[in-house]
């Protein structure tokens, strides 16, 4: 079906039109997505997939898919590799990514972990006007158009068996391209985003483990996001439990409103383990927002690990834990 007017009217009204990174909800589950550093984490060599269908039902949400590949190499696993894949599609705007990770580790004492990480890689992205009911079927401005654009990612990552932290930075290298120009719209220019993670592991009893995190997004021009997340792990099988996320102020930024700022969402999240090396996971986003009556995305995760590791390794860094 056609998209209609107001998406068009959406993007000319925005004469620097900024591409986002796309949104995950089961991001604690594979913090590669967010942090390269996150490599090799679990030493064990992992696949994992992703779909998000958001806002079901309605034309142009957005709609993402992700494959990630990531194990440690080396006797001493210090060395840490990763490839992922990304495909995503917003409105007319579709994105595809492929990222190369490395992530150096470092043993801080005889548990923890400390990584530093780096990820390169290439996005291609296509304005699809084919997709719109346009006013001018032949302004050259909504001709369909395709460009590709280098990436580059850093992070830092901390974990122990109880604890970990991450500090990371997407499109890197967003101030350094000189994007093509589609008229006075730019529909492949990056902004650079921030993220800021933390969790904490509690053993409740023998049966119960309970794992409180956050995480805070941030790319300087729009509202910061929150994410006030608790997980219950129930007998080592099954991990249950929800997120709030909320978007917040943390400085004056120049085009916001309450409206762009008061978007808050609950996420109800559950991830179950087949054996010992399948699990699969499911989200729910639901929207709190005043005025808004879009529900209804949905995130479906598989992971596998390829080989099945030692005991030491698996118990060296929990790696259902974080």
């Amino acid at each position: 079906m056609k998209l209609y007017l107001t998406l068009i009217l959406f993007i000319l009204l925005k004469p620097a039109f900024s591409q986002q990174d796309p949104q995950y909800s089961q991001y604690m589950f594979n913090t590669l997505v967010i942090n390269p550093a996150y490599s090799g984490y679990r030493e064990t060599l992992n696949v994992s997939m992703l779909h998000r269908d958001q806002w079901t039902g309605f034309d142009g949400a957005p709609k993402t898919q992700s494959v990630i590949l990531d194990g440690t190499f080396g006797k001493d696993k210090k060395v840490g590799l990763g490839l992922s894949l990304v495909n995503d599609k917003d409105g007319l705007l579709k994105q595809t990514s492929a990222h190369a990770n490395y992530a150096y580790r470092l043993p801080v004492g005889e548990e923890a972990r400390l990584a530093f990480g780096i990820s390169l890689g290439l996005g291609q992205f296509t304005l699809n006007s084919s997709d719109a009911r346009l006013v001018d079927e032949t302004d050259e401005n909504f001709a369909k158009q395709t460009y590709f654009v280098p990436d580059a990612r850093f992070g830092i990552h901390y974990s122990n068996p109880k604890f970990y932290a991450g500090l990371s930075a997407t499109n890197m290298l967003a101030n350094a391209i000189n994007y093509q120009q589609v008229g006075k719209n730019t529909i492949a220019r990056r902004g650079r985003h921030y993220f800021l993670t933390a969790g904490y592991l509690v053993d409740l009893n023998e049966s119960f483990k309970l794992k409180p995190s956050i995480m805070l997004k941030e790319d300087t021009k729009g509202p910061t996001s929150l994410d006030l997340n608790t997980m219950v792990l129930i007998k080592e099988m099954l991990w249950i439990g929800g997120s709030y996320r909320s978007g917040v102020n943390l400085w004056k930024k120049t085009g916001l409103n309450s409206g762009t700022i008061n978007q808050n969402s609950l996420v109800g999240i559950v991830e179950v383990f087949f054996l010992q090396n399948i699990r699969a996971g499911y989200s729910y986003d639901y929207s709190l927002s005043s005025g808004n009556s879009i529900n209804g995305t949905h995130e479906i995760s598989i992971g596998l690990v390829l080989n099945g590791g030692t005991k030491k390794s698996t118990a060296l860094l929990t790696p259902r834990y974080f």
